[in-house]
């Protein structure tokens, strides 16, 4: 049913990865998809005003790459390799954008960080769920991490 899974997570929030990773590795091997984990350093207005430098921009690019392969290579194994992308802009953008360029057909994000005590979707979540032009999985958070 799905050829191409994209998981957008945020590396800073634990509960964007956490609980949606798995459910994702599962579909993948199900409908034998392939798999992206993608995450966007975003770019704020400081970077655009030149109060960043090149290197510094190109330094935090890296380090998320760095972050984002500590969390997906341990979950990667020969029958399902997971493909890495970092990006840098907005982030809803940046989302659909990777979706577009990975031939996604199914987006699995997480609604939104377990701090939050409501049970609305998250900014970021809702732009993709609207704009995307495939399929999209909002996973809530346990109960449980909702709660606390």
């Amino acid at each position: 049913m799905f050829r191409s899974i994209l998981v957008p997570i945020d590396l800073a929030h634990p509960s964007s990865w956490e609980p949606v990773l798995p459910e994702a590795i599962a579909l993948a091997r199900q409908n034998a998809a392939t798999l992206t984990v993608t995450t966007v350093v975003r770019e704020t207005s400081s970077f655009f005003e030149s109060r960043y430098l090149a290197f510094q921009m190109e330094e935090a690019v890296a380090g998320a790459r760095r972050a984002l392969a500590a969390i997906v290579t341990p979950l990667a194994t020969q029958d399902l390799p997971i493909r890495q992308a970092v990006r840098l802009g907005n982030i809803g953008g940046e989302i659909l954008a990777e979706a577009g360029e990975c031939g996604a057909d199914l987006i699995v994000m997480a609604s939104h960080r377990p701090e939050m005590k409501d049970y609305l979707i998250g900014p970021n979540a809702a732009y993709v769920a609207r704009h995307a032009t495939c399929s999209v999985l909002v996973l809530r958070p346990p109960a449980q991490a909702a709660a606390g």
